[in-house]
């Protein structure tokens, strides 16, 4: 019979009081981000000029900058942090995957059940906008969000925290109150997820944007076809900054190294 990991579950339990800049960032990070979705979804909102400001504040500034750049930048430019801090990993990519799988199949069946679909040039543009938004939230929200609040108070306070922080987040939705305190107990469902794991990659590109394909359907949005690109461009924008911080990391591990090793190679040659 398998063994209890015991050292899993203290961890798991594990209370702690440390909060640093890591936290007082992510705060500045929230306050942004949901201020710059109030103004795109609440003050401009999409039809206005053709719905280019709402797309530019709601996916270039909110997502792309503010959700992605913010994390990116204090993790790994700033601190040295490797991506997988920010749940960006390949380890055990196999099982997060099938894991995924598996909730989208159990949990998201039952929203899609019944559910009519609109016409697919309708549709396309709600995909690539819940693909593009999905890893956006599932990057800021988990990986960044959740365990930095982790490292500073452990995880079950942070389970908490975070889900509340992500119910809130939707007041830039202009949601209506209730809508708002149900998001709380799906912000606890990914977070559980997530912990699984330590991996975006057992919410996205599946899980958590089929979650948000449904409520846009039931909420009957409509984008244009050509939205698609933009989203797809946004998309595609934030894979690239993961790409340039995994490349930036790999570039000072390598000064670092050369530094170590040139400093070694002197201090053998004065003795």
């Amino acid at each position: 019979m398998k063994k209890i990991n015991w050292g899993a579950l203290k961890s798991l339990l594990a209370l702690r009081w440390k909060p640093g800049r890591d936290i007082l960032v992510v705060c500045i990070s929230w306050i942004l981000v949901v201020c710059s979705l109030y103004t795109a979804t609440v003050i401009v909102g999409a039809e206005t000029g053709g719905g280019i400001p709402y797309f530019l504040l709601y996916a270039v500034l909110t997502a792309a900058i503010f959700g992605i750049g913010i994390p990116l930048v204090w993790m790994v430019i700033i601190q040295k942090r490797p991506l997988k801090d920010l749940g960006i990993t390949k380890k055990r990519l196999f099982r997060s995957l099938v894991l995924q799988l598996v909730f989208s199949i159990a949990i998201l069946t039952g929203g899609f059940s019944g559910l009519k679909l609109p016409v697919m040039d309708r549709l396309i543009p709600l995909i690539c906008l819940s693909l593009a938004i999905g890893l956006f939230e599932a990057i800021f929200w988990r990986g960044w969000v959740l365990m930095r609040l982790e490292e500073a108070f452990g995880f079950i306070p942070a389970a908490l925290l975070g889900s509340v922080l992500y119910a809130l987040y939707h007041i830039g939705y202009d949601m209506p109150l209730n809508e708002i305190a149900f998001l709380f107990f799906i912000g606890l469902m990914y977070s559980v997820v997530f912990r699984l794991i330590g991996s975006i990659f057992i919410l996205w590109p599946l899980f958590q944007p089929g979650g948000q394909l449904i409520t846009l359907i039931k909420e009957g949005l409509e984008l244009p076809l050509l939205a698609s690109l933009g989203f797809l461009e946004v998309l595609i924008v934030m894979g690239l900054m993961v790409w340039f911080a995994s490349k930036f990391l790999k570039k000072n591990q390598f000064r670092s190294q050369t530094t170590k090793q040139t400093q070694g190679f002197i201090g053998t040659k004065t003795v």
